[in-house]
């Protein structure tokens, strides 16, 4: 009877200012608390449940902030979770702990017998802090994590001495002028990848259709640019693909020309996380920026790669990316130019947010056939060792269609 508007918590009038005070959603569990306790600790109930969270705790936070420690016992459910989030940044810092129970609330705790239980959950709740801020004392179980991940070698050694690999939870770009073999690099790594690890390959080749692709990543098994052989019988490729394609641990992106930054995020997550993709490769990086509708390059890039550094944490593969240069200001990339991660198109945020930076370089139009078909791959940023500089020198064979690692070319060049 009357007006409620300044009754407080349930419980409130009998409560003495001890250490500890917990909350509870309903007058049960705040006495289903008081007595697994022992009588031993203030607790309290909201009186209208969950959805006036918010709205009671903040007329009483004054009073509640005078307890070195706040316990929220909200229910284990929706509503519960929901009601969490909106109070847990209202109290000071290291003042909240929030406790989850495995059954509903309090009171199925105390009639299911699950005292001591209880007891265990309430004490060994954690103390809240924003997101983001981990206690020091919260991170061996993370080293630990850290140093079960193994490093995985490229297929070649020159860049493994660089870079010693690659990694789970890395963004690996590679970058390069027109022309210069990115995705035939990125098939040779697929291939290897295929025939070392366990983990599942995604791909995403917005350049091609799914047929272009698939011969792509035959022919690095068939050691034939199958592309290229059209009289071949398609019987006679069957073999090939059953050992790539045919295994299972391929998938795919038929993009039909969808390709939003949104839609390309929604699968690569969908990949990682439903097919148990480890390793996925985006190639590249400027069509999906030219499909954004606000016409900024270098915004669109910006929040692209923030989405992608942010997906590569969450999901633990290893990412991929393809991405192409700005026209060079004096000698062309296509020439032979040395790059560098300046030259990155559009935006910072490709070298800022990419562990590896790889460089592919190759004078194109040079009168020696052999440094023609010779790539240099220079590593321009790596996070994992600090180590830069040419890595490695490829050749590509035309008969095969492989890339082959040889030496340098350009012995006694400024290279």
């Amino acid at each position: 009877m009357g007006d409620v508007g300044n009754v407080g918590f349930f419980g409130q009038q009998q409560c003495n200012r001890d250490t500890f005070i917990t909350i509870t959603e309903g007058e049960l569990d705040a006495l289903a608390i008081y007595e697994m306790s022992g009588k031993s600790w203030d607790v309290v109930s909201l009186r209208s449940g969950a959805s006036n969270a918010a709205k009671e705790i903040k007329a009483q936070l004054e009073w509640l902030e005078g307890y070195d420690t706040v316990v929220l016992c909200f229910d284990n459910d929706k509503a519960g979770d929901e009601a969490v989030e909106q109070v847990k940044d209202l109290f000071s810092p290291d003042k909240l702990k929030i406790c989850k129970l495995p059954l509903k609330d309090a009171s199925d705790m105390l009639m299911a017998n699950r005292v001591k239980d209880f007891t265990q959950h309430w004490w060994n709740a954690k103390v809240y802090r924003p997101d983001g801020i981990v206690a020091g004392t919260d991170t061996w179980d993370k080293l630990v994590e850290k140093r079960n991940v193994k490093s995985i070698p490229y297929p070649w050694e020159g860049l493994n001495h660089i870079t010693r690999g690659h990694r789970p939870y890395e963004l690996v770009t590679i970058t390069s002028g027109s022309g210069m073999g990115k995705s035939q690099f990125i098939r040779e790594i697929e291939y290897d990848l295929l025939r070392r690890c366990e983990g599942n390959i995604g791909v995403l080749a917005l350049e091609e259709d799914l047929a272009r692709t698939t011969l792509g990543i035959m022919s690095v098994a068939a050691n034939r640019p199958l592309h290229l052989e059209e009289d071949t019988p398609v019987d006679e490729l069957r073999p090939f693909w059953e050992t790539t394609l045919g295994t299972g641990r391929y998938y795919l992106f038929d993009h039909w020309g969808s390709t939003s930054a949104d839609n390309l995020l929604a699968r690569v997550r969908y990949m990682a996380k439903a097919l148990d993709c480890r390793y996925v490769i985006l190639d590249h990086l400027s069509i999906v920026v030219s499909s954004q509708e606000s016409g900024d390059e270098r915004k669109a890039i910006d929040e692209i790669m923030t989405k992608l550094r942010t997906l590569v944490a969450e999901t633990g593969i290893c990412l991929f990316l393809v991405s192409h240069l700005r026209r060079s200001q004096g000698k062309a990339h296509e020439d032979g130019a040395q790059i560098s991660l300046g030259e990155l198109r559009g935006s910072q945020a490709i070298a800022q947010l990419s562990d590896i930076v790889i460089g592919m370089e190759r004078d194109q139009q040079h009168e020696n056939e052999d440094v023609r078909n010779t790539t240099t791959v220079r590593v321009l940023k790596n996070r994992y060792t600090g180590e830069t500089g040419p890595a490695c020198w490829l050749a590509y064979d035309r008969s095969t269609g492989r890339l082959s690692e040889v030496a340098n070319p350009h012995i006694g060049d400024d290279f």
